[in-house]
C-alpha cells in the first residue's frame, strides 16, 4: 500500500513500475518461501530504490544488515571492537533538505581530515568505518525544526577500545576531543554550533551491535527512513500519513522533496578496502532488490489479463495475503471475482484506480 502511495508522488520514476510491469513476456508468478512462509511475485520488474520504494528498501536493508553483521563478527573474532559515532548538526524549519545535506557533507569532510580527529582515531586503532545517513522531520513535534539529517558511523577499532570500556575516563576524553572538532567543522560549514549534549555521541560496541541487530526489520526498524521515529517522522511515515489522510498534502510534498534529494545517494558508505578486507561482496542495490536468496515453490501463475485486473483494483497485496492464508484456490477465487466486476454488461459507472489516476468506467 505504501508503494502505491509513493507512485503517486513519483509518477515518472522506476518506482512507478516496480512490481507492476513484467520483466519479459510471460505470466506473473506467485511463489511461497519455504523458509519464511511468505509469498512474493516472480517475473516483475523491481526498481532497487533504497530511498523511495518501501518494498525494495526492506529487501535491501535486510541484505545490507547481513553484510554488516558478517564484517562485525569477523572484526570481533580478531580481537577488535566496533563502537558507534553519531553526528548531528543544527537545523531549522526553513532549511531545505538539499542545502542541509550539502553543508553537513562539507562539515564531515573537514572532520575526517582534521589533525586532532585523526590522532584520536589512531589512538582508538580505527582501521575502517561504515557510515549510514538517516533523516527525520519534526513537523508534528512541539518545536518544529524541520529536516533532521544525521550520521551513524560504525568504527572498526582495535583492542584499545576494549580497554576504554573499562576506563570511562578514556572514552570520555576521546568524545570531548571529537566533539570540539565537530563543532568547529559545523560552524565553518555554515551550520552553526551543535549542542555538546546532542551534537556528537561516542558509544561503545554494545550500542553498535543493538543498532545493527534491529536494522532491516520491517516493523521495528532502528535504521534510516524506514523506521517509525519516536521523535519525528521518517520519509515512509509521510506515506503512512497520506494513506491515512489524503488531505495531508504536506506529507506528499515532503516525501517528494526527500526522494528527489536522496536519489542516487548511497545508503551506506564503507571506507576504502574495508569490504575487501572482510570478503564482503560489492553488490548494487538493484542486485540486492532483485535477488531471491531463499528457496520457494510456485503456487500459481497470473495471466496478463488477470494481472491487469489486479492492478486496476490495487489488489497486489491482497493476492499475496490470500496466497499465504488460503493457498492458490483462494487466489483463483479472487481473480475470478475481480474479472466479473469488469466483464458484466455495463449498467452503471464506478470510479476505479488504474494504477496512475482515478477514472470512471462502466460496470
Amino acid at each position: 500500500m505504501l508503494q502505491s502511495v509513493a507512485r503517486k508522488f513519483l509518477p515518472k520514476s522506476r518506482t512507478d513500475n516496480c512490481l507492476r510491469v513484467r520483466q519479459a513476456a510471460g505470466d506473473v508468478r506467485v511463489l511461497k518461501s519455504i523458509e519464511h512462509k511468505t509469498a512474493h511475485y516472480g517475473g516483475l520488474q523491481t526498481c532497487g530504490s533504497v530511498w523511495a520504494c518501501p518494498v525494495c528498501s526492506a529487501k535491501i536493508a535486510e541484505r545490507r544488515r547481513a553484510e554488516l553483521i558478517a564484517a562485525m563478527a569477523a572484526h570481533r573474532a580478531s580481537g577488535g571492537s566496533v563502537p558507534m559515532l553519531t553526528l548531528t548538526a543544527p537545523h531549522q524549519f526553513k532549511d531545505l533538505l538539499g542545502d542541509l545535506l550539502a553543508r553537513q557533507a562539507k562539515a564531515l569532510r573537514s572532520f575526517w581530515s582534521d589533525r586532532v580527529v585523526k590522532s584520536v582515531f589512531q589512538e582508538m586503532g580505527i582501521m575502517g568505518q561504515v557510515r549510514a545517513l538517516e533523516v527525520t522531520h519534526g513537523r508534528r513535534s512541539p518545536r518544529n525544526n524541520g529536516w533532521h539529517p544525521h550520521y551513524h558511523v560504525l568504527l572498526f577499532g582495535g583492542a584499545s577500545i576494549n580497554q576504554a570500556r573499562r576506563d570511562v575516563f578514556l572514552m570520555c576524553r576521546w568524545e570531548e576531543l571529537l566533539i570540539d572538532r565537530w563543532v568547529a567543522c559545523c560552524v565553518r560549514a555554515g551550520l552553526g554550533a551543535p549542542s555538546r549534549e546532542h551534537g556528537l555521541k561516542l558509544d561503545h560496541g554494545d550500542k553498535a551491535a543493538k543498532y545493527v541487530a534491529k536494522w532491516g526489520l520491517e516493523d521495528e526498524m532502528t535504521k534510516g527512513h524506514t523506521k517509525k521515529s519516536l521523535h519525528g517522522e521518517t520519509p515512509f511515515d509521510f506515506l503512512r500519513a497520506y494513506l491515512a489522510d489524503p488531505n495531508d498534502k504536506q506529507a506528499g510534498a515532503l516525501f517528494k522533496e526527500f526522494a528527489e534529494t536522496f536519489k542516487g545517494k548511497r545508503q551506506l558508505h564503507w571506507s576504502k578496502g574495508l569490504k575487501q578486507h572482510y570478503a564482503i561482496g560489492d553488490k548494487t542495490d538493484d542486485e540486492l532488490a532483485a535477488a531471491q536468496d531463499d528457496q520457494a515453490v510456485l503456487l500459481g501463475s497470473i495471466t496478463i489479463d488477470q494481472w491487469r485486473d489486479v492492478l486496476a483494483v490495487e489488489g497486489r497485496g491482497l493476492v499475496l495475503f490470500l496466497a499465504v492464508s488460503g493457498g492458490w484456490d483462494a487466489v483463483a477465487l479472487y481473480l475470478a471475482s475481480i474479472k466479473r466486476i469488469f466483464a458484466v454488461e455495463p449498467v452503471a459507472s464506478r470510479t476505479v484506480f488504474n494504477g496512475r489516476k482515478w477514472r470512471t468506467c462502466d460496470v
